[in-house]
């Protein structure tokens, strides 16, 4: 599923104000300038994010005529000039100015914060632990996009699952988006999945805010859960068995085959799959550890009365007797 417009027009923002700070670094090889050139010429929308950054800093004092210096250069770029040095030097003098008289503003306590993004490969896990002490605990194959300001810490859940223990803080709010709602700390751990048709909410300790078209408050082994168009749906998943994963398990109450083999997939880099779609329907129990995939299939198969075939090409599929 492709980001929402708002989503991409903020990493593009991200980008732009990293450039600034690239540029702005101890002997800025003529590489990284290049790069800069590079990123500028992929969309004219990279130089118009690069351009809305330094418009919303024309309040700082000390941008002055260097400001205005890197809007022409930003403006004026054309993909035929790939190697245009005064365009380079004057982005590079606006981006020195700028960062010297604004870096508190991109700093954790700024207005606009700084973005930070971590991911966890297939059949990885990996945890973040930030400045305040909050800890994101990353599934497999999982993504988040982390932004602090002065005014609030959010994380955008890109793909994957997520496990938070946040530290608590009024007057800095924990928030969390995801899809198409956020979620909102009260003091808490919790987790968030975002499957491709819905978001998981489960809380473990505390309470948290789920804000989708309607909000619900949902406290300890309490689930909610929220379609792409924001609806409340049924949340099938409970609580404690959602973050069995972090134990290195996964627990299944009567879900479907195909729904149970897709999640062991997300594990492993074999594809998992049916020789009869009709057998999708078929309800699996049981708990299964993350790492053991034949074991796990052996498993599945042998309840079901199914057997296992490998076909090649990492290609496994479960198929009648």
């Amino acid at each position: 599923m492709s980001a929402a417009p708002e989503s991409k027009s903020t990493q593009l923002k991200d980008q732009a104000i990293e450039w600034l700070i690239r540029l702005n670094a101890d002997h800025c090889p003529a590489a990284e300038r290049a790069a800069f050139e590079s990123w500028l010429e992929q969309s004219p929308a990279h130089a118009a994010a690069y351009i809305e950054v330094l418009q919303r800093m024309q309040w700082l004092e000390r941008v002055g005529r260097s400001d205005e210096l890197g809007r022409q250069a930003a403006l004026q770029h054309r993909p035929a000039k790939s190697s245009a040095f005064s365009q380079r030097v004057g982005l590079a003098v606006a981006a020195t100015v700028l960062l010297g008289a604004g870096l508190a503003t991109f700093s954790p306590f700024g207005w606009y914060g700084f973005t930070s993004h971590y991911s966890a490969e297939r059949g990885e896990r990996r945890t973040v632990k930030l400045s305040d002490g909050t800890q994101l605990e990353l599934n497999t194959d999982s993504q988040v996009a982390v932004r602090v300001n002065r005014n609030q810490r959010n994380v955008e859940v890109v793909r994957g699952e997520v496990y938070f223990s946040v530290v608590h803080n009024p007057d800095q709010p924990f928030v969390v988006d995801a899809g198409a709602g956020r979620s909102v700390d009260i003091g808490t751990e919790f987790e968030i999945y975002r499957k491709a048709d819905q978001v998981i909410v489960a809380v473990q300790e505390g309470r948290v805010r789920v804000e989708a078209k309607q909000s619900r408050d949902l406290t300890a082994s309490q689930v909610a859960a929220y379609d792409n168009d924001g609806h409340f749906v049924d949340a099938s998943a409970d609580g404690v068995n959602l973050s069995a994963w972090r134990r290195g398990k996964l627990i299944f109450d009567n879900r479907r085959l195909d729904d149970v083999l897709a999640e062991i997939g997300r594990y492993h880099r074999a594809y998992i799959g049916l020789a009869d779609p009709a057998l999708a329907g078929h309800k699996v129990s049981g708990t299964f550890f993350t790492e053991r995939l034949e074991d796990n299939l052996a498993a599945i198969a042998g309840s079901l009365n199914l057997r296992v075939r490998h076909i090649g090409d990492g290609q496994i599929q479960l198929a009648e007797r």
